[in-house]
């Protein structure tokens, strides 16, 4: 099953808003998800100052997260706990039943070969 995409930042938002960034960051480490705080920032949920090589971001420096920010980590988290089961949540009891039903039938078949011997039909050659 894959992963909720809105995970990862709700996790960095709740981490600016808590905690505080990570060590990595604040240390000025290169940072896994830096263009995601990158993101943040341009869209206005995180305040800081992105230093980049010209191609990507490597470094934030000052990070917080702003009012906007808080708003829309209380959005995420709404939809995360609303969202539905998704279909493989339906699908893997169906799958169980389905294969509990074949694995039954198959041992009542041969218990009934075992007790009345092959049908008639099929010895015929």
């Amino acid at each position: 099953m894959s992963k909720d995409a809105r995970i990862p930042l709700i996790e960095i938002l709740e981490m600016a808003a808590g905690e505080g960034l990570p060590q990595e960051l604040i240390s000025g480490e290169n940072v896994r998800d830096v263009s995601i705080y990158h993101d943040l920032i341009d869209h206005g949920y995180l305040m800081g100052t992105v230093l980049s090589d010209g191609r990507r971001p490597y470094y934030i420096e000052s990070c917080h997260i702003t009012a906007k920010g808080r708003d829309y980590l209380m959005q995420l988290k709404k939809e995360v706990r609303r969202q539905p089961i998704s279909w493989a949540g339906y699908l893997k009891p169906s799958l169980i039943g389905f294969m509990v039903g074949i694995i039954v039938g198959i041992s009542l078949m041969v218990l009934w070969i075992r007790v009345n011997g092959l049908p008639t039909w099929l010895n015929q050659q």
